[in-house]
């Protein structure tokens, strides 16, 4: 990398160089000069590249590199993160195909559906001739083979942290030709991170709660330090007690109440049996001694919010905070997810 955007022999800029950003971030120092730099950074370039007239080349999270000629109109939706990305850059009127799942905003219920996340009907898709499909990590490699093969471009967004969320984000803006617009859109989200982080950083170690986060009860299932939820928890300043787990793991009760956190945030919204993990942790009598169970501080998080790697990140890190320090940032209130 170099040290600043420049155009390749073909007139198409060089990937964003910064290093001493991509050092920040992958450190996961969250701030907003960082978040607003890299969102300005990428739309600087890509504006550069069309307004030069070249073609769009970018990688996308698996690696693939992908070209588009001319900015999408036609675009479908192969996971619930692209399609509130797509809704989040007011993209919907170009949104043809979501799948079921897809179900924020309310308005996204309206779209044809094409099939589940890992199982998406072909045949729908090709009907709807889109010249963009968002696809996901779910998205299983021969329905992306086959989409490419069918002549459609295929653009995977597979994001593993906040900061590969809102690049992702950015990414949708620069092929729908909006880039300007995204890198605004971008730093809105930066500001409302940098909102938390800037106030959570100042808290001593030893002063943050421990949190447990309950995916599931049955057995129990947790995060470890390398998902969205431990950073969510660890930028709103609280401390994962399973940040020594990896991805998302099972928990023993022994272990859980060997670890006896002060705070419980349990996942909720698996639809007939929603409240089945919540009800687990506040009635089961072996939890009982556990300090967030015999203060009242378990929390119901709408599972959607949480777990979509989309622009809900920023809520997402608010919505902990506002667990944590209510008296800081107001009181975490339960409402039924849509």
């Amino acid at each position: 990398m170099g040290d600043s955007c420049s155009a390749n022999e073909n007139g198409v800029p060089s990937r964003i160089p910064l290093l001493f950003l991509w050092h920040k971030l992958k450190k996961g120092v969250m701030t907003m000069r960082t978040l607003s730099i890299l969102g300005f950074a990428l739309a600087f370039c890509l504006l550069f590249t069309l307004s030069a007239g070249a073609a769009l080349t970018l990688t996308d999270g698996w690696g693939r590199t992908v070209v588009f000629e001319h900015p999408a109109q036609r675009i479908v939706s192969l996971t619930p993160a692209n399609t509130e990305i797509v809704y989040f850059l007011d993209l919907d009127p170009l949104l043809l195909g979501v799948t079921e799942y897809c179900n924020y905003p309310a308005e996204a219920r309206e779209k044809e559906r094409i099939g589940s996340l890992i199982d998406v009907d072909l045949e729908r898709v090709v009907a709807l001739q889109p010249d963009l499909i968002l696809a996901g990590s779910l998205t299983t490699p021969e329905a992306v083979e086959r989409l490419v093969s069918f002549g459609f471009p295929v653009f995977v967004l597979d994001p593993g942290t906040v900061t590969e969320s809102l690049e992702a984000i950015d990414q949708v803006a620069q092929i729908a030709g909006i880039a300007e617009q995204g890198a605004a859109r971008i730093r809105e989200l930066a500001d409302a991170i940098e909102y938390v982080t800037g106030w959570s950083k100042g808290i001593p170690e030893e002063q943050r709660p421990d949190v447990l986060h309950i995916i599931w009860h049955d057995p129990i299932w947790t995060v470890g330090g390398d998902t969205f939820v431990h950073q969510f928890i660890e930028m709103a300043g609280g401390r994962n007690l399973t940040a020594d787990l990896t991805g998302y793991a099972n928990l023993d009760l022994e272990e859980l109440l060997r670890r006896n956190p002060s705070i419980i945030t349990v996942d909720d919204d698996h639809g007939d049996e929603q409240s089945l993990p919540f009800l687990f942790v506040t009635t089961d009598p072996r939890l009982h001694p556990v300090r967030a169970v015999r203060d009242g501080r378990v929390y119901r998080v709408d599972s959607d919010i949480v777990s979509r790697p989309g622009p809900r990140v920023a809520e997402a890190v608010k919505l902990f905070a506002r667990i944590f320090y209510p008296e800081e940032f107001g009181e975490a209130v339960w409402t039924e997810p849509e």
